[in-house]
């Protein structure tokens, strides 16, 4: 029971995953197919793969995760943990193409890395207040 929240917070990271990864690994492709190899054409898969998942993830958090319908206060604490969930994101996936793994499996290791730390920002702005 203690753990709903959590476990919930998972089951919509692992949609949200999967949704940003597809655009993501989606475009990347096309993106090569298309250009070759360009280094800002994987940030521009990353983020647009992000922000898809950014704004579905956000309805599922409120509605699902953290049963309270969104408000002010719920999306500005999400907008500001995504941003910081962008960031590290960002500096994991290229971190990891640096190390020599490819750009495929950086971002999937880069989405889930961050995915952690993002339900411990998030906690906070979508704790609904207990009744007295």
């Amino acid at each position: 029971m203690k753990y709903r929240s959590a476990v919930r917070f998972m089951l919509v990271g692992a949609l949200g995953t999967g949704l940003q990864y597809g655009v993501y690994y989606l475009l990347l492709e096309c993106f090569q197919r298309q250009w070759g190899d360009v280094a800002i054409l994987t940030s521009v898969a990353f983020t647009t793969g992000f922000v898809v998942e950014m704004i579905c993830n956000y309805f599922l958090t409120s509605y699902y995760t953290f049963r309270v319908k969104p408000s002010l206060k719920s999306i500005g604490g999400f907008l500001m943990g995504r941003a910081l969930n962008y960031v590290i994101q960002l500096l994991f996936l290229h971190i990891l193409i640096w190390l020599h793994i490819s750009e495929e499996w950086a971002g999937i290791v880069a989405i889930l890395l961050a995915g952690v730390i993002n339900y411990f920002v998030l906690l906070p702005f979508f704790r609904a207040k207990k009744k007295e």
